[in-house]
């Protein structure tokens, strides 16, 4: 019995993938819209990328800008 749920499992599997090559045409414009979709998530992906890369620049710039403060700070103090 329990081998059931996997051979269910198998059937259903082989019928859909029978079902997609079945038809060629169908197949095609499948794979023309899983395309267009890759694309579409890798330019949202590299988007994302760009955002936290500019974060990331912007903190780094303002931790060289209080270091610069602090530096000039204590230039200041030791001149005393």
């Amino acid at each position: 019995m329990a081998d059931m749920p996997l051979l269910t499992l198998v059937i259903t599997l082989l019928a859909i993938f029978g079902a997609m090559y079945s038809n060629r045409k169908g197949t095609e414009d499948m794979h023309d819209v899983l395309r267009a979709e890759f694309r579409s998530s890798v330019i949202e992906v590299k988007a994302d990328l760009s955002a936290i890369l500019m974060r990331i620049e912007n903190k780094l710039d303002h931790y060289a800008e209080t270091q610069a403060t602090h530096s000039e700070q204590i230039s200041r103090l030791e001149k005393r």
